[in-house]
């Protein structure tokens, strides 16, 4: 039964979004509450903004089911490897060291997936990107501002790796970095399709906060994920292409998980240097020498930091501790093991094979899709699986970076294939009877 359209409550929707971006894309910086880092911390003042993005993903869910607000009706059309990858991570706290510490995070990370999955079909992709554009345009502006008129907040002071550089309205100058790239690249595809100052001042916004958080792969990710869109337009061949990136990445992944499993070592070794990539590949070699105990499994989600001496082990050999991989290849191994991980290129794969049918039909009536939205999709799954090789978004419950991808990934795969066209070969007369003009082919 078809209800009539409830414009005003998808505007709600989309407000309750705007919201969700502010209050999960990242830490928000201690200063803009007057505390410290350490007194933040204690306080939950991350706790407060994570459970600030659940109830209003709970709140999204709840308007998904008022009639009339979704704009297509709602399909699991394409969804077995996402469904079956979701199961997996849902239930893999059962064989973790500690179910009570994976057991919540896995209802959050159920919940904002059936958020995102509702959410899909409510609003479209275009009122997505323009709802993140604004967005984050108006956190990276009070970015700038605190960094010109309260350096005090808007620079990391005390920090001896990092003294100088830009957070602005962030707790991290890589959180301001990462966001600033993604800004950046949907910047550069509104520029290329309408060149306006508007559009061109977004640009150089984002530009000068990537450059003033020093987010140098950040950045060339974003240039070089634009600069292949721009070289796909009107070559099929090229457009076909550029969603392989996808599969490249996964393939860096696991020679990356290959690597430290088979040697053992600590960091890269090439030519007699090592080589570290600031320290990170210290928590790799470590994550890894305890997943081969348990290699098909994983510990389950949320297992491995929150498991008894795991941490204590890291500060004895290191000095210090982040409880964070660097790199969302690795987490999925570490935490839903190689089961998971097989589960995951399984979507990677139907991701890019839809990808390519998509981009050879962007101009098509029949599938109704928007060149620039296609484009921002393509571009920011290609950032999103490009930046885990070094930071950790997959398997994020309320981040809504994650949370993006799987809006994306929804939107992709539930697009039905084109229905193949019968050609007749040339020279062909159908038969006679079939009520066809004399002479017609």
């Amino acid at each position: 039964m078809r209800h009539a359209e409830n414009a005003g409550i998808r505007k709600l929707a989309l407000g309750m979004l705007c919201l969700i971006i502010v209050a999960s894309m990242e830490t928000f910086n201690p200063g803009l509450t007057g505390l410290s880092d350490d007194a933040l911390i204690q306080q939950g003042g991350d706790l407060k903004q994570q459970l600030t993005a659940i109830v209003l993903w709970a709140g999204v869910i709840f308007l998904s089911f008022i009639p009339g607000v979704s704009r297509t009706p709602t399909t699991t059309r394409g969804m077995l490897w996402p469904a079956l990858l979701l199961a997996w991570i849902v239930i893999s706290p059962v064989w973790s060291t500690d179910p009570t510490g994976g057991g919540p995070k896995a209802l959050v990370f159920l919940l904002s997936s059936l958020a995102a999955w509702r959410l899909a079909f409510v609003i479209t992709a275009e009122e997505m990107f323009a709802c993140l554009f604004h967005t984050l345009g108006a956190l990276l502006l009070l970015s700038l501002l605190l960094v010109i008129f309260y350096p005090a907040i808007g620079l990391l002071v005390n920090d001896w790796q990092h003294e100088g550089q830009w957070r602005g309205a962030f707790g991290t100058k890589q959180g301001l970095g990462i966001l600033s790239a993604i800004f950046l690249l949907l910047a550069l595809l509104r520029l290329s399709h309408r060149r306006s100052l508007f559009n061109l001042a977004a640009a150089g916004l984002g530009l000068a906060c990537l450059l003033g958080a020093e987010s140098r792969g950040a950045g060339v990710i974003a240039v070089v994920a634009a600069s292949c869109l721009f070289m796909a337009r009107g070559r099929p061949r090229i457009a076909s292409l550029v969603p392989l990136i996808l599969l490249v990445d996964v393939g860096f992944g696991l020679a990356e998980i290959s690597y430290f499993v088979i040697t053992g070592n600590a960091s890269f070794l090439v030519f007699g240097y090592d080589i570290n990539l600031t320290e990170r590949t210290f928590i790799w070699q470590y994550a890894l020498h305890f997943w081969v105990d348990q290699p098909y499994l994983g510990t389950g989600l949320n297992g491995f930091w929150t498991a008894p001496g795991i941490t204590s082990g890291f500060v004895r050999l290191h000095g210090w501790v982040l409880d964070n991989y660097h790199s969302g290849y690795l987490g999925i191994v570490t935490e839903i093991g190689a089961v998971g991980l097989l589960l995951f290129c399984g979507v990677a794969v139907q991701l890019v094979v839809k990808l390519r049918v998509l981009l050879a039909y962007t101009r098509s009536a029949r599938l109704s899709l928007d060149r620039l939205s296609l484009e921002m999709t393509l571009g920011t799954i290609v950032m999103f699986f490009t930046i885990n090789l070094s930071e950790t978004y997959f398997l994020r419950s309320t981040n809504f970076f994650a949370l993006l991808f799987t809006f994306l990934l929804v939107k992709v795969l539930s697009k039905p294939y084109p229905a193949a066209r019968r050609v007749p070969a040339p020279g062909y007369r159908p038969p006679s009877g079939l009520g066809l003009p004399a002479g017609s082919s």
